[in-house]
């Protein structure tokens, strides 16, 4: 098989060069999704020689046929299987038999969103003619140079704090950027065409003087003072004790939950069933690491011995009590 970047393979399509079985890979859906678009516009199938599965519901046997039948009046047919890494063994291996002699008479493209039994059985079944290409999530700069060309796209400009940012709050998920570029488009219309910090944070509905970020980020690198003095801001701007104490709570617990799963050696799996994107969740294992073990369950519990007490309305100062807290955790 052809191991290919995602560009390559866009070019192959351009060029209108067909292969019996495609084979995107990787975590990133909207650019594979993006991407069996441009395949649609690229061969312009009509209905008549286009047929998508998905793998939870569909009939092997129905779509080996019909991988197996010449176009109707068109260059070629083309078959989608989506989510084929999840497949049972029965069906995984019929698919394995397939791709292994593939017809040439359609164009089969297989998405594969997870590591799995059954999506390594089919990657390691690809025949030569078969090509594959893997679609990563994005990672850091990616992420902000995707943010700023997705804001271009809209007609604007924006700060590299404020790209940052964007990204930052978009767990560097590619579909959420693309989401949260056209309601800022939506929500400038008309008006100012640089887009700054504050921008993003007023349109996500936070304040525009604070980071929602600098908080998590702050605990997160056990800076304790740093995360104080946020926590200081955010009182004084009119969130109550109450909230703080429940903000640190959930820092604690995700990265609770990310080095449990780590411990357990899950990788990129891990982060699928915590609903993260894997390099955000890898991102988070790294700090996890900083907390030594039983660390965050204790403190856990102590955030929530802290939120009885502020609601019980104790005597204790409650803006104290919470830097108190943070300081405990992060030290």
């Amino acid at each position: 098989m052809a191991v290919l970047s995602p560009s390559e393979l866009m070019k192959e399509w351009a060029g209108k060069k067909t292969r019996p079985v495609c084979c995107l890979t990787g975590e990133e859906r909207s650019f594979k999704n993006a991407a069996v678009k441009k395949l649609l516009a690229c061969f312009r199938i009509d209905a008549f020689n286009f047929s998508e599965y998905d793998a939870e519901t569909a009939d092997m046997g129905d779509l080996i046929s019909a991988a197996m039948t010449p176009g109707l009046m068109a260059d070629t047919r083309l078959i989608i299987l989506k989510g084929a890494e999840k497949l049972k063994k029965e069906p995984a291996a019929a698919l394995a038999g397939y791709v292994k002699n593939p017809s040439e008479a359609a164009m089969l493209v297989i998405l594969l969103d997870k590591k799995t039994e059954a999506a390594e059985l089919i990657i390691n079944s690809l025949s030569a003619a078969a090509a594959i290409a893997h679609f990563a999530p994005l990672e850091g700069g990616e992420a902000v140079r995707y943010a700023g060309s997705l804001l271009e796209k809209e007609g604007l400009r924006a700060s590299d704090e404020a790209l940052e940012l964007l990204s930052e709050m978009c767990s560097s998920d590619a579909a959420t950027l693309k989401q949260e570029a056209a309601k800022l488009s939506a929500w400038l219309h008309g008006g100012k065409k640089r887009v700054e910090p504050e921008d993003i944070m007023e349109s996500a509905g936070f304040s525009r003087t604070l980071n929602p970020f600098e908080f998590s980020n702050a605990v997160q690198a056990r800076n304790g003072q740093l995360a104080a003095d946020i926590a200081d801001k955010m009182m004084a701007e009119g969130t109550d004790p109450v909230g703080v104490a429940i903000s640190l709570a959930y820092v604690v617990e995700k990265l609770l939950k990310v080095q449990k799963s780590g411990e357990q050696g899950r990788g990129e799996e891990g982060a699928y069933a915590l609903g993260m994107n894997p390099g955000y969740y890898r991102r988070l294992l790294g700090s996890a690491a900083a907390f030594r073990p039983g660390k965050l369950a204790n403190a856990l519990n102590r955030c929530l011995e802290v939120e009885a007490m502020l609601k019980s309305s104790s005597g204790s100062d409650p803006k104290l009590l919470v830097k108190q807290l943070i300081f405990e955790i992060t030290r």
